[in-house]
């Protein structure tokens, strides 16, 4: 088992699985400490772990990816233990099968791609059926129409008046929300990086000024 576990082809998947471990044994150090490391990263990355669902479907960008593979719906531990153990576990089997029919490991070349897609594929399903299985915090739980007054800061590509683009909003909990913005008025244009003041919300699109 051990040679079958160090071998060349499985050093990806090998590696993915001491990630695993090292992710378990510091979080649990961590708590020991009455500390949570993967808490403080949910608050400090710049990817949101709290898309607002009501305006995903129509927000593009790296908002429907996260959505899809479920990271909105999964604290980022728990996240990315499901994606390395995906990967693992399916490099693992398309090698071992293929170590039970000829013998011999397939080149990384084939394996790696074909663990990463069907990580992908697991973690939009195992993902949602996680997801459905954790309790819900609800204390935090805010409507979409109370990001009003909240400063934005506009994520990617440009917005002018009709044309909305991708923004991230903090709520009073400092979750992170991504939102469709556009100027209130024509003749303003919102490039990337800027801060804005959402307004108004017309369906999916907030209206917003720039500070």
């Amino acid at each position: 088992m051990l040679a079958f576990l160090s071998a060349h082809g499985n050093v990806p998947f090998s590696i993915a699985l001491v990630i695993v471990i090292m992710l378990g044994t510091f979080e649990l150090i961590a708590m020991i400490a009455g500390l949570s490391i993967f808490s403080a990263l949910d608050n400090s990355l710049s990817v949101d772990t709290d898309v607002d669902m009501d305006a995903e479907t129509s927000i593009t960008g790296m908002t429907g990816l996260l959505g899809w593979l479920c990271l909105d719906r999964l604290p980022l531990l728990i996240w990315l233990v499901l994606i390395l153990s995906s990967f693992a576990i399916a490099g693992y089997v398309i090698n071992f099968t293929s170590l039970q029919i000829s013998a011999a490991l397939l080149p990384q070349l084939i394996t790696v791609p074909i663990a990463f897609i069907i990580t992908l594929i697991s973690s939009h399903f195992l993902g949602n059926a996680v997801a459905n299985i954790l309790p819900k915090n609800e204390t935090s739980a805010i409507s979409v129409d109370s990001l009003v007054g909240c400063v934005a800061t506009i994520t990617q590509g440009r917005a002018v008046k009709g044309m909305p683009t991708e923004a991230v909003a903090r709520d009073e909990f400092q979750q992170k929300h991504y939102v469709l913005v556009e100027p209130e008025r024509l003749g303003i244009e919102f490039v990337r990086g800027a801060e804005v003041v959402l307004l108004a919300r017309k369906g999916k699109v907030w209206t917003a000024a720039q500070i």
